[in-house]
């Protein structure tokens, strides 16, 4: 298994290099400086996703 050595990089710094996730990033920022959130109630999602999975046992 390849472990990578923790890294000292600030998660900011990371997503500003990518112009893709920069976009994405200062979209995220602009949204909750406006109040335009979503809450997700997690329960409810993490009960979907394991309905919707099928599991076999052998």
């Amino acid at each position: 298994m390849l472990v990578e050595p923790p890294s000292e990089e600030d998660e900011t710094i990371y997503l500003l290099k990518s112009e893709i996730n920069k976009k994405h990033f200062l979209k995220a920022l602009e949204n909750v400086e406006k109040g335009n959130l979503v809450f997700v109630n997690l329960n409810e999602y993490e009960k979907f996703v394991f309905e919707s999975q099928s599991y076999k046992i052998e």
